[in-house]
């Protein structure tokens, strides 16, 4: 007996049903003198203004790795939309066992600081497991996805962990390849077979 399939009951995998990603980077952070800062004044009106910007965005759910500079840019996020922030510990930052954080420009005098201020970012990213970040950094976004498939997920996480994703998205050799602004947002979709098409990079327009 010929098993008749019903074509209605089956969704296709097409960009038109993918579930929408927006991966923000988190603002910029005050004290530096310690491993986990919160957001200073600019960071925090960066944080602001995106959140103004999302207030349009049909925006389903909220994740940020457990850092407070990205925390507290996901509740700005979050805040016009009235929903919590999820919490996943896999959306953190390269260099998550150092003790004190310093941004590019804090040590813009350093061998590190002028490779990244020259864009030679192969000079400047620290020696680190890139396949181990990409692994969590995929396996964090598609289970945030679970959870709102079809629908539109804000992830406030850090450069180097996003520069991290989109490179292993694209195959490409270096695994940073652009400078992301503070509360940047660059897209991607999730197809429902896991498969990911990057949208949009380092998206700045609501700080203009």
């Amino acid at each position: 007996m010929t098993q008749v399939v019903d074509a209605g009951a089956v969704v296709a995998d097409t960009l038109a049903n993918a579930s929408r990603v927006i991966l923000v980077r988190h603002g910029l952070p005050g004290d530096l003198g310690v491993a986990d800062p919160g957001l200073g004044d600019e960071g925090i009106s960066q944080a602001r203004r995106l959140g103004d910007w999302l207030r349009t965005e049909p925006v389903a759910q909220v994740v940020s790795s457990h850092y407070t500079r990205a925390h507290e840019t996901a509740l700005f996020a979050a805040e016009p939309h009235g929903l919590d922030v999820f919490v996943d510990e896999r959306l953190r930052e390269w260099d998550s066992d150092r003790t004190t954080y310093s941004t590019p420009e804090a040590i813009a005098e350093t061998p590190r600081g002028k490779a990244f201020a020259e864009a030679r970012f192969d000079d400047f990213i620290p020696d680190y497991d890139k396949v181990e970040l990409a692994a969590r950094m995929r396996a964090a976004v598609l289970a945030a996805v679970e959870r709102a498939p079809g629908q539109l997920t804000v992830v406030a996480s850090h450069g180097g962990a996003i520069n991290t994703l989109l490179t292993d998205i694209l195959q490409a050799p270096s695994p940073f390849f652009f400078n992301p602004g503070y509360t940047s947002m660059s897209r991607v979709a999730v197809m429902r077979s896991g498969r990911f098409v990057i949208e949009s990079v380092n998206e700045t327009a609501h700080l203009r």
